[in-house]
Formats: C-alpha cells, sequence, structure tokens
C-alpha cells in the first residue's frame, strides 16, 4: 500500500467512482484539477474537515470563483460531494484514512444523505418552485441546513433563525432567495422524511 497521496492516482481512481454523467463532463486531468482546488481551499481557509463537517456550498463557490473555464467546466454543489466521496474512496483504499463506518448498518433514524433525498424531494416540489430554482439550489439549501444544524449542535433549533441563516448563506453565494422559499423547501423536505 502506499503511504502518500498520489494526486494522480487520486484523480484516475476518481474518475472511475464517479457517475457516468461526470465522466463524461470532465477527463483525468479536469478531475485532478478540481481536486487540486479542493485542497487549495483547504490550505486557503486552514479548515480541512473539522468537527463541523465541510461546506460544500462553501468550497463549490471556491472552486468555480477560481477554476479556469478555458481548462474546465464549473462544477455543481451535487458534484462536488459525489467527487469528495471518491477522493475519501481512494484515500481509504490507499490506507491513508481509515474506512467510515458503514452508516446502513446503524439504525440511526437522525442520519439523512442529502444526495440520496434531493430528487424525490425535488419532484414534490410546487412547480413555481421548480420553475425559480434548479436541483442544484435546492441542494445547496439542504446544504447550509446541515452547516447550521451541525454549527449550533444542540437539538432546539430555532426555524427562523435557521432559514436567516440559510438565506444569508446563499445570498452570500450569489443565490437569491426567499425566506418563504427556504420554508417551502425545507417543509417539503420534513414531510418526505416523516418529521414533524
Amino acid at each position: 500500500m502506499e503511504n502518500n497521496y498520489n494526486e494522480t492516482d487520486a484523480a484516475i481512481f476518481a474518475h472511475k467512482h464517479v457517475s457516468s454523467q461526470m465522466q463524461q463532463k470532465y477527463t483525468v486531468a479536469q478531475i485532478e484539477y478540481l481536486l487540486d482546488l479542493v485542497y487549495e481551499y483547504y490550505d486557503a481557509t486552514d479548515n480541512d474537515e473539522n468537527d463541523n463537517g465541510i461546506n460544500i456550498v462553501e468550497i463549490t463557490a471556491f472552486i468555480n470563483q477560481n477554476i479556469s473555464k478555458n481548462f474546465c467546466s464549473p462544477i455543481s454543489y451535487r458534484e462536488l460531494e459525489e467527487l469528495l466521496n471518491a477522493d475519501n474512496a481512494y484515500m481509504e483504499s490507499a490506507g491513508l484514512i481509515e474506512p467510515e463506518s458503514n452508516i446502513d448498518s446503524f439504525d440511526d433514524e437522525d442520519t439523512v444523505n442529502i444526495g440520496n433525498i434531493i430528487d424525490d424531494v425535488y419532484a414534490l416540489l410546487p412547480q413555481d418552485l421548480k420553475d425559480r430554482y434548479d436541483i442544484d439550489v435546492v441542494f445547496a439549501v439542504f446544504c447550509m441546513e446541515c452547516c447550521y444544524i451541525n454549527e449550533i449542535g444542540s437539538d432546539e433549533i430555532d426555524e427562523d433563525e435557521m432559514y436567516e441563516y440559510i438565506q444569508q448563506n446563499a445570498y452570500d453565494n450569489d443565490m437569491e432567495i426567499s425566506l418563504e422559499d427556504i420554508k417551502s423547501i425545507l417543509t417539503t423536505e420534513s414531510l418526505f422524511l416523516g418529521e414533524s
């Protein structure tokens, strides 16, 4: 097993372990470039996966602001999550990090992978919301919701405060979304998950 992270091997591995849509959109060289930008973000923020997890929205914004659009297409939030998962799988296979516990083996009803539910929740949204926001914006709202919950570190959630947090973070990332629309999106998510 290797002892060091090899950027080229990571890119080849990641390219094989992302969706066929991503494989068609990005070459191995472009995947390596995107991973370089991810690690530039970590270096720039000195915020490699801390206790609050990673902020997909911030990393995506950093990549897309710094990307050479002549070389590589911008990446979406969903694509970035997929790329980060493939990169983690590479590091696990190379013995660089401990394999993560298999979440499916736990009976943790509080654990939700937003990547697994986004298509279903988006399909349930009222048509007027789908007309205003594509699935990537809704995915970003879910990511910001997770960041808020991780940051407060409490089971007590002030929904109005959370909606304002999401709206401000969206605005900071050049997305405009009303508090009412945020509430509608998250209400649909809660109903889908069977939460009150």
